[in-house]
């Protein structure tokens, strides 16, 4: 698979390329400032820069860079994310300005490091003074990065570090529960601090004069309110809606009492308020796409075809559903194209087919079968102790943690389902390998971004010990694709777009 593995790897890095966040923020940041005619002689307003998700540090970056280009500079601001910048850029940009404050948050699962973010936020906003321009990036991971909990939450529990507890276990229960990303912070959106524009209505009591909003997607529909929870978007579910939406998951008896009181599950209490869409706050805003999930994919297509890829076929429908179901339907399309090649065809005949999206593994099933594997008390540990951003549960014994990310879970699948193919003696599941990958480069609680697979990794597998079919069913898919030497390691990409496929055939 050396060839094959060589091009896919090279099609990954095409796609977090397309959606690199440097070049494209200061595209945008530079149109939008001219859309506004800001330049050192026309605006004397300081400049608030607020830079939140996975790729905050580029995003800042590009910002600046376009501010720099034209003689201006930031006033203020805060840069949040998930690493240090030289973990994902070394050397290839300018350092920030000091004036900016740096923070870490918690990722995936909210912690105390989201809540000091969250309270170095609001210094942040409390430095903006009136006539101000405020830069809003936002980018995946910014939910969690500077989740906070909102006053009535930390009144309902007698104070701001337990709620703040609460607020993580709000997240584990609606990961456990197998919710898409829009149904997950559609809910958690109601309790953050900075959710569901929050932060646009803060900046707004500040009296800026204008909040320039820059978003990288990380969610399928690209909707600005899901986008990091909607920090400076006004929330599209009505309180009736919120609460059908929890009722459709169940949740009502699922959640601690106290959270369940302030989501107003309790008695005939209402859902915490949120500002309404006609708030002036949302009047300031300007809302960009700086780069989705389609740039990532777009980057790979145009990658292939400068490989000499004959047939680049692209999905209109995102990947979504159960990530394993995912892997296996991929195959089966794979077949019957692999099969429609005439006999001979050259190689210069080979397709891929490209998508991306964000398939789920639900942590429930998991832990059912890890019932089934192992003894109950192994699984009720595995629950106590989820990662929250796989929806799988870390270890469910001692010597044998589960390990994984759902685009593990896809190429494994698809591995598995390209061996079963081939015993059934069809000679074209040889032709297939498959790349699943996140564009962030960590798939789960990982060191990988996904993998490359073909037919051959499960039996490399089984040759250093593992059982695939096992690791898969259990939520150990790492263990498997490491074995077998399948496993996609780059490395914190800086920017987060969801995941990619890409189907390779070769004739």
């Amino acid at each position: 698979m050396t060839s094959s593995r060589a091009l896919l790897s090279a099609l990954h890095a095409a796609a977090v390329q397309g959606a690199a966040p440097f070049l494209r923020t200061r595209q945008t940041v530079d149109q939008w400032l001219d859309a506004h005619t800001v330049s050192p002689d026309s605006a004397s307003a300081p400049i608030h820069l607020f830079a939140l998700g996975k790729a905050a540090w580029a995003m800042a970056e590009g910002a600046c860079a376009a501010l720099e280009a034209r003689g201006l500079s930031v006033a203020g601001g805060i840069v949040v994310s998930n690493h240090l910048p030289d973990a994902a850029h070394p050397g290839d940009f300018a350092a920030l300005p000091e004036v900016l404050r740096r923070c870490l948050g918690d990722h995936p699962v909210p912690g105390p490091a989201s809540l000091e973010a969250a309270d170095a936020i609001d210094d942040a906003i409390g430095d903006v003074v009136p006539g101000a321009l405020a830069l809003v990036l936002l980018s995946g991971g910014t939910t969690a990065l500077c989740a906070a909990p909102i006053p009535a939450l930390s009144q309902a529990v007698g104070d701001t570090d337990r709620a703040q507890a609460h607020v993580a276990n709000l997240a584990q229960t609606l990961l456990e529960s197998g919710l898409a990303i829009h149904e997950m912070n559609a809910i958690r959106r109601r309790v953050l601090r900075f959710g569901a524009g929050r932060l646009a209505s803060a900046l707004a009591r500040r009296g800026v004069r204008r909040i320039g909003t820059f978003a990288i997607s990380d969610v399928i529909g690209d909707h600005p309110a899901v986008i990091g929870s909607g920090p400076c978007s006004a929330d599209i579910l009505t309180d009736e809606e919120f609460l059908a939406l929890l009722d459709a998951h169940d949740l009502r008896g699922r959640l601690e009492r106290a959270m369940s009181t302030v989501l107003g599950l309790e008695g005939r209490g209402l859902p915490p308020a949120v500002p309404v869409v006609d708030d002036p706050a949302f009047g300031l805003v300007d809302y960009t796409l700086v780069a989705t999930n389609r740039d990532a994919v777009g980057g790979m297509a145009e990658a292939a075809r400068a490989q000499g890829i004959a047939n680049v076929l692209v999905e209109a429908e995102p990947l979504a559903g159960d990530a394993d179901a995912v892997g296996r339907a991929l195959v089966v399309r794979a077949l019957r194209m692999a099969a429609a090649f005439p006999r001979g065809t050259p190689l210069e005949g080979s397709t891929v087919l490209l998508s991306g999206g964000e398939p789920v593994v639900n942590l429930r099933d998991t832990i059912e079968r890890a019932v089934r594997h192992g003894d109950e008390d192994d699984a009720r540990r595995a629950e106590a102790e989820a990662d929250t951003e796989t929806r799988q549960p870390a270890p469910a014994a001692a010597d044998e943690p589960m390990r994984g990310g759902r685009m593990q879970v896809v190429g494994l699948a698809a591995a598995l389902a390209l061996e079963e193919a081939a015993m059934r003696g069809n000679p074209h599941a040889w032709q297939i390998a498959v790349l699943a990958a996140g564009t962030d480069g960590r798939d789960g609680p990982t060191d990988a971004a996904g993998a490359i697979v073909d037919a051959a990794v499960p039996a490399l597998a089984r040759r250093a010990g593992r059982t695939p079919e096992g690791d898969l069913e259990t939520g150990r898919s790492w263990f498997s694709l490491h074995a077998a030497d399948a496993l996609l390691r780059t490395g914190p990409t800086g920017t987060n777009v969801m995941d990619v496929v890409a189907v390779l055939i070769r004739p």
